[in-house]
Formats: structure tokens, sequence, C-alpha cells
């Protein structure tokens, strides 16, 4: 009989470990959504541009069909509109990151070359004729979320840069980070989206 008492008290300290381990977890500070290198692109420029999309609102789950075809998506990419450009921005830079990936920074898109005063790249833009990079899946064009199995939801940002400087001239491919470089010192506005996702 007394076998009942010591196995209800050994579930009673399996279950409070078990809800102090996810509260734990949950109060772990989450990687800054501008890591630092995106950080000292952008420092001095205004956050005055406004990012929005039809296809998830700022902070919410991005939907499948956005996801990379290998984790279960179709690797469509997401509506994105960028208005508040400065009349003296000479090109719109769209980078697209998961700071919460766990060997640091991985980046999913990146859009050079983009002009007007309003931009607007449409559902599955990624699949037309525009200046595109290398993502880090290693090929060019936009290449959605897929997070580890099991971890939490993942952030994935949507940095538009307005720059002084025209980058239709730059050649197509490059690698995010080369962007980024080339960006330094250029940018006159940003600002930013995020959508989530685990799996």
């Amino acid at each position: 009989m007394r076998k009942k008492p010591l196995l209800l008290l050994i579930i009673a300290l399996i279950i409070v470990c078990a809800f102090i381990a996810i509260v734990l977890m949950q109060k772990q500070p989450k990687a800054s959504l501008l890591p630092q290198d995106v950080e000292k692109v952008v420092a001095g420029a205004s956050k005055s541009l406004h990012v929005y999309s039809s296809s998830f609102s700022n902070g919410s789950r991005i939907a499948v069909k956005h996801v990379y075809s290998a984790c279960g998506g179709e690797n469509i990419s997401p509506h994105i509109a960028i208005e508040n450009i400065p009349s003296s921005a000479k090109s719109v830079v769209l980078v697209v990151y998961d700071p919460d990936a766990p060997r640091g920074v991985f980046y999913h898109w990146v859009v050079y070359g983009l002009k007007g005063a309003r931009v607007e790249l449409v559902e599955g833009a990624s699949a037309f004729n525009i200046l595109q990079g290398r993502n880090d899946y290693g090929f060019i064009g936009y290449g959605g979320p897929c997070p580890p199995i099991g971890d939490m939801p993942h952030r994935y940002v949507f940095l538009a840069l307005a720059l002084d400087i025209d980058s239709s001239s730059w050649s197509p491919g490059l690698d995010p980070r080369s962007v980024l470089a080339m960006a330094e010192g250029h940018v006159i506005a940003y600002g930013y989206i995020f959508g989530t996702y685990s799996r």
C-alpha cells in the first residue's frame, strides 16, 4: 500500500520539473530581430518604411504554402509591399532571414534593384524575372521556412532597405551577406515585418 503514495509523489515531481523546464525555455532571451550585421547596416538610418503583407500579418504564423518544399510547403514567396520610400532613394533591397536558426542567422531570400515610391512583390514573385540573390539553401530565389522539428516558433524577418545608390546594376545571384555589405553606408530608411513558423 505504501508504493502508491510514493508513485504519486514521483509522478507529481516529474510534472513539476517538466513545467519548470517549459517556463525556463520560454523565458530564454530570443535573438534580436536585427542581428549585429544587420544593425550595423541600418545604423543611423530612419526606421520609416512601412512594410506589410497580405499573406500574413506582423507577428503571425506563416502559411504552409510559403514553407520550403522539403518541409512540406510549396515554397511560394509571400506578398510584400513597401511604402513611405523617400524620394531620394535610388533603389530598394529586401532581405529575408531567420535570426533564430540554430547555427546563426539563416538567409532565405534577397531581392535588389527594386524601384519606385511604392514597391510591391506579388505572391510568387520569386518565380518572375526579378533581380535576386542566392539564399542559404544554395539556390537563387526564395527559400521558405524550414525550422528543426520541435523547435519553438522561429521568426522570419522581411527587412526592406531604401538606398541612396542604384542596386539594379548588381550581379544576379549575390550572397545576402555581400548585399548587406554593399548596402552599408547607403541605407537612408528601413522597415520590417516578421512572421513565425514551427514544425
